[in-house]
């Protein structure tokens, strides 16, 4: 039988980070006494598929240690920890979206590029997705790419449309 170890450290990020990371180690324990309860074998265990949830629940570890890294700006790490996170959960858009956003800080545009299509490949309404490409475009001097993404911004009636536009604008001025 196995045993899960957790680790009590310090409470350090928001009540919604916090509630998602309680989720998460929930929906791992639910899988591990699902998985090695009374009377199985290791044998009927490897053959179990995980759920989506249970998938998305162990992506969530690596998005939460992403978003940390990110937010201290390290984005090495983070890009590593988000790509923990999509190798979890293949369908995770918001991943992929902050992946590419950490390739595009560390100057990778074409991964940064590729990601941004795949996070919105999955969820085509995900705005922070088509912003950050928009951003990249506009990086990469692709200014009709970063105006496609403005506009589909637009249409979503996003926030970031203006955020965009506004991004689009500095790097025609050469800012």
């Amino acid at each position: 039988m196995k045993t899960l170890v957790i680790r009590r450290e310090k409470a350090t990020g928001t009540i919604v980070n916090s509630a998602l990371m309680l989720l998460s180690i929930l929906a791992i324990i639910a899988f591990a006494f699902d998985s090695y309860g009374a009377g199985s074998t290791p044998q009927a265990t490897t053959s179990k598929s995980e759920t989506a949830a249970e998938k998305r629940a162990k992506a969530n570890v690596f998005f939460e240690q992403g978003m940390r890294y990110q937010d201290q700006e390290n984005y090495k790490e983070a890009a590593r920890s988000y790509e923990k996170a999509v190798k979890a959960d293949p369908a995770y858009a918001e991943a992929y979206s902050n992946l590419g956003y950490s390739y595009r800080k560390l100057g990778q545009f074409d991964k940064a590029v590729s990601t941004y299509k795949k996070a919105i490949e999955l969820d085509p309404k995900l705005a922070e997705a088509h912003e950050y490409l928009g951003e990249a475009y506009a990086e990469m001097g692709k200014f009709d790419l970063a105006e496609k993404e403005l506009k589909i911004l637009r249409d979503l009636g996003s926030d970031e449309a203006d955020e965009l536009a506004e991004f689009i604008e500095k790097k025609k001025a050469g800012n």
